[in-house]
């Protein structure tokens, strides 16, 4: 009998006419190309989803006049993205596992994408609101999955770098925000569509929407993941998936991949329902020994969704009103108080004009976070996941306390500018989260404090909406006192049984 072998790229595997695992077989199949290819299609879903919710700082204080908003109302506004992720995430995560990774990526992408355009079309508040809360209840699917889509057509030796390549652009990609809102706002045209005007914000809504647009026509193009299809037992199609790869990445034709047969996972003989399998992976977590590590890890990712899409949302906003006015000696809060003064008569002029000022700052202070977040996750096995997080908590809460005692603009810019830097702590909490909860719980309770975190958001973005005008020092002593409390519940947390790789950020 002849004995044949197949080579990989750390392996070899003997007798090609043996069932071979999924990952030996993904390894055969190789990276090139049409990896690659994917895997940059699957990264702009997560660029799209950052681009959208982030965008709301900009989308707003231009369309307040057109849709006569006011500050409670853009909060609640703002917060809807952030409302559709927490809302959707598990009927989302059920379709994924049911009807597979790239069917529903692309149809919950090309829908939020759809509805975010229609939204821009909306003549009122009430329809504008409408629309894009449908496109926040498609968010969830693209704001997650394209993580473990593209482990699933890699081979496992290049995952670690990819996904930390994908995080970086997703990172850098919230650059893109003020740099398209910067080429868009500023042009000066009214389209007369009868019950309204057709203005750049509405232009820049369409732009942001497309991204998911784009994504969706990308990937529709692209393989179903071989697991899921192994999962599912259905073996032919995940075979004639992993020769696509293999043809794609090596230049050759698909009958010449050697695998022959995949290795079927055991099938559960037992199926749950969504339902009752929700149920048996939640109530361990509201027991001992795992509720205070729960309440613990939820409370710390609360307080940096708050602050990092919560006051962030608010950032480009209070940045323009401090630029434009007159800050001669005073604190940001006093000018605040200044301009809602000066606009507070009847005859005031709606104004929703945005310093080009307000474009440069964010657009530099995004790329600048980008590097320092990549800088510190490439030190975090020297510092440590809990001096990382200390460290972040801490300084970022001071810089929110500081603000309002500082009267220089350049000082209060870069103060302000700091609050995405508390990004870099979700990826150390996350690390613990895997470290406390044992194999069988651990998918469910990162899901469950990611949605407790999440919840922050929506509290933040409302908080800070109604505080800003009304008692602006306390919004910022609010906010920087919560950060503050959360550095010392840091050390709350258990010592690393191993010390953590770098830390991979994920901000929505």
């Amino acid at each position: 009998m002849v004995k044949n072998t197949i080579d990989t790229v750390s392996e070899t595997i003997e007798n090609e006419d043996n069932a071979v695992d999924l990952d030996q077989a993904l390894s055969v199949a190789g990276i090139g190309w049409y990896n690659i290819r994917y895997s940059l299609a699957l990264a702009l879903f997560l660029i799209s989803a950052i681009i959208d919710p982030v965008g709301y700082s900009y989308l707003l204080p231009a369309a307040k006049c057109d849709l006569q908003m006011t500050d409670a109302q853009r909060g609640v506004i703002g917060s809807i993205p952030y409302i559709g992720v927490v809302a959707t995430s598990f009927p989302w995560g059920y379709l994924v596992d049911t009807k597979g990774r790239k069917k529903t990526v692309v149809y919950s992408s090309l829908a939020a994408g759809l509805f975010g355009v229609i939204a821009a079309f909306m003549p009122d508040l009430t329809s504008f609101t409408i629309f894009k809360l449908l496109s926040a209840f498609c968010i969830a699917c693209p704001a997650s999955v394209p993580y473990s889509f593209i482990g699933e057509i890699l081979p496992q030796r290049y995952r670690d770098i990819t996904l930390s390549i994908t995080n970086a652009m997703q990172i850098s990609g919230s650059a893109l925000v003020p740099l398209l809102a910067w080429a868009i706002l500023p042009l000066d045209f009214r389209i007369d569509f009868g019950l309204y005007y057709f203005r750049p914000w509405r232009l820049l809504t369409m732009i942001y929407s497309s991204f998911f647009i784009l994504s969706a026509i990308l990937m529709s193009f692209g393989p179903e993941s071989p697991k899921y299809l192994i999962s599912q037992g259905r073996h032919d199609e995940s075979l004639e998936v992993l020769r696509t790869i293999y043809s794609g990445n090596k230049r050759k034709p698909a009958a010449d991949y050697p695998v022959k047969r995949l290795k079927l996972p055991e099938q559960d003989k037992q199926k749950q329902t969504f339902l009752n399998s929700l149920v048996q992976q939640t109530i361990p977590l509201l027991r001992p020994p795992y509720l205070k590590w729960f309440i613990l890890n939820g409370t710390l990712l609360f307080g940096i969704f708050a602050t990092l899409n919560g006051l962030y949302m608010w950032i480009p906003d209070i940045l323009n009103r401090v630029l434009t006015g007159d800050s001669a000696d005073l604190t940001a809060c006093e000018v605040i108080a200044q301009r809602l003064n000066e606009t507070s008569s009847e005859n005031a002029q709606c104004n929703d004009s945005i310093d080009s000022m307000t474009f440069v700052i964010n657009t530099i202070a995004n790329f600048c976070c980008a590097f320092i977040a990549l800088g510190f996750s490439s030190t975090v096995k020297i510092l440590g996941k809990k001096t990382l997080l200390v460290l972040v908590y801490m300084v970022i809460g001071i810089f929110c306390v500081l603000i309002n005692f500082v009267t220089q603009d350049t000082i209060f810019a870069i103060l302000l500018s700091s609050l995405p830097i508390t990004g870099l702590a979700i990826g150390p909490i996350n690390a613990y989260a895997v470290e406390i909860f044992p194999t069988n719980l651990r998918g469910m309770a990162i899901g469950l404090t990611m949605m407790v975190g999440r919840s922050g958001s929506i509290v933040g973005t409302n908080v800070a909406g109604l505080l800003i005008n009304a008692i602006c020092e306390l919004t910022f002593y609010i906010f920087g006192g919560m950060l503050i409390l959360c550095g010392l519940l840091s050390l709350l947390l258990p010592r690393s049984r191993i010390e953590p790789r770098p830390a991979k950020n994920m901000p929505l």
